[in-house]
C-alpha cells in the first residue's frame, strides 16, 4: 500500500507542476507496528526512485526524485 500511495502522490505532484520531492523516511523501524512508519521506509522511496542527498540524522536520510515533464 505504501509503495501505491507514493506513486499516487508523485503523479500528483508532476501533475502539478512540481520539479522535484523530498523526504525524510526511516531508515531501520525495530518494530513493523512502529507510528514511525507513517513516515515511510527508506525502501519505499528507493524503489520509486529517489536519490540520498544528504544525512542529517542518524536513520534519517535526506532522499531527492527529480521530476521530469
Amino acid at each position: 500500500m505504501s509503495h501505491r500511495l507514493l506513486a499516487c502522490a508523485i503523479d500528483h505532484a508532476r501533475r502539478q507542476g512540481a520539479r522535484l520531492l523530498e523526504a525524510c523516511p526511516i531508515d531501520h523501524v525495530k518494530q513493523s507496528k512502529s507510528v514511525t512508519l507513517c513516515i515511510g521506509s527508506t525502501a519505499i522511496f528507493d524503489a520509486a526512485g529517489f536519490e540520498t542527498v544528504a544525512r542529517r540524522k542518524d536513520g534519517r536520510p535526506l532522499m531527492r526524485l527529480e521530476l521530469r515533464a
